[in-house]
């Protein structure tokens, strides 16, 4: 089985990347220790490339990273890019979706459309990055529905699933979150690439 580093510290995200991946690669993730690649790039796609990048360099094994993020219309696509840190690097979670609720207004009340997006970059040091992209359709929820999952997950009401990503089980939510969809493109590639 081939080894892949996820380029992740999030141990729900690697957590769910595992779990996608465990048919085709043996995961490990970044050791504690390891210095956190800074992402400054504008778009999800940059910093994706930077940290698969920078850790393939470190470690010398095939790397797979993503840069994602919550758009939601009525705010132009914010917090976008911006999603892990939007109203300040030391908040909570629940802080944040606060936050997030304030600069919607009157707004969240009419379950504003929205989506999560997915850029994974695979970096094996032999071959040009690979970039795989998907996307979550859903809308914010008045409240927070739910305690499961991470990040926004509570205030995403999905398409899909008809509820929130924080009330969905781990199999419901990888059967259609933006990760799941950019990780099946991602093994579609591996599985049509020689041995």
């Amino acid at each position: 089985m081939k080894s892949l580093l996820v380029a992740t510290t999030n141990t729900g995200k690697f957590q769910e990347f595992s779990e996608l991946l465990k048919s085709v690669f043996r995961c490990s993730t970044l050791p504690k220790e390891t210095p956190l690649v800074v992402e400054d790039g504008t778009t999800y796609k940059e910093n994706a490339l930077k940290k698969a990048k920078e850790y393939f360099e470190r470690f010398k094994v095939p790397v797979l990273s993503d840069d994602s993020g919550l758009e939601i219309d009525v705010l132009g696509g914010a917090p976008g890019v911006f999603s892990a840190n939007f109203g300040g690097e030391s908040l909570s979670w629940p802080d944040r979706w606060n936050f997030l609720y304030n600069q919607l207004g009157n707004k969240r009340l009419s379950n504003p459309s929205a989506r999560f997006r997915c850029v994974l970059c695979y970096y094996d040091g032999v071959n040009a990055p690979q970039f795989f992209e998907a996307t979550t359709e859903g809308s914010i929820s008045p409240t927070p529905q739910g305690s499961g999952g991470f990040g926004y997950d509570p205030i995403f009401f999905s398409s899909d699933l008809r509820k929130s990503l924080g009330e969905a089980t781990l199999p419901e939510k990888s059967s259609v979150s933006h990760r799941a969809r950019a990780t099946k493109k991602f093994l579609e590639f591996i599985q049509n690439q020689p041995q």
